[in-house]
C-alpha cells in the first residue's frame, strides 16, 4: 500500500496554520470599569486602648480591567493617598500620617495591585494581590462579594492585616498593648463601564 505523504500532511498543515493563528489573534480583554467616587470608600477597623474606631481614605484612583469569564485577563491597581485619612479625630489623623506610623512624607501613597482571581461561589471571588504599605510588600487574600447589573457593578469586601508587618507603628508604637496589631480593611467599589 502506498501513501502520498503530500495528501497526508494536508489536513496536519491547516491545523497548525489554524492553531498558530489562533494564538496571534489578539485574546478578548476584560471589561474596563470607572469607579464612581462619590459611592466608593476605603476604610479601616482598628482598636485603641480597647475600643474599636473606623477610618476612611478619602483620596484614592483605580485602574479596573475585570471580567467573570476571563479571571486570568483581569487586574486592578489602587493608589491609596495616605494624607487623605480621616478618622473623625484630627490629633489621630495627624499621627497616623507621621513618621511613626504611615509615613506619609516619604511613602505618600499605599498600593493594591492584584496578581491573580478566582471565584469561589456564584458572585463571590477571591483577589490575590500585592499590598504595599510604606516601603513593605505583602502578598494579601482579598474575598469579595460582586453585583453586575448591566453597565453598573458593586463590589464589596474586607481583609485583616497586621499593622506591624508593614512597619505601621514604629518605636513605643510598635508595641501592640495601646493601638491593636489588627486592622480590618473594607472596600465598597461601585464602577461603570
Amino acid at each position: 500500500m502506498s501513501m502520498n505523504f503530500k495528501t497526508s500532511l494536508r489536513p496536519l498543515a491547516a491545523g497548525l496554520v489554524a492553531s498558530m493563528l489562533a494564538l496571534s489573534a489578539p485574546a478578548q480583554a476584560a471589561d474596563q470599569w470607572n469607579v464612581e467616587d462619590g459611592d466608593s470608600a476605603i476604610a479601616f477597623t482598628g482598636t485603641q486602648l480597647g475600643a474599636e474606631f473606623n477610618g476612611a481614605f478619602e483620596d484614592f484612583s483605580a485602574s479596573i480591567a475585570f471580567s467573570p469569564d476571563d479571571l486570568a485577563g483581569s487586574s486592578v491597581e489602587v493608589l491609596i493617598d495616605i494624607a487623605s485619612v480621616n478618622t473623625q479625630n484630627a490629633d489621630r489623623d495627624s499621627q497616623i500620617v507621621s513618621a511613626d506610623w504611615f509615613n506619609a512624607g516619604e511613602w505618600p501613597t499605599a498600593k493594591f495591585v492584584t496578581k491573580s482571581f478566582s471565584e469561589v461561589a456564584p458572585g463571590s471571588y477571591q483577589a490575590v494581590a500585592d499590598l504595599t504599605i510604606r516601603d513593605v510588600t505583602k502578598e494579601v487574600t482579598l474575598p469579595f462579594d460582586l453585583v453586575i447589573n448591566g453597565t453598573e457593578a458593586e463590589a464589596t469586601g474586607s481583609v485583616t492585616i497586621k499593622r506591624t508587618d508593614f512597619g505601621v507603628g514604629q518605636g513605643q508604637w510598635a508595641d501592640v498593648s495601646q493601638v491593636g496589631d489588627d486592622v480590618t480593611i473594607s472596600i465598597t467599589i461601585k464602577a461603570s463601564k
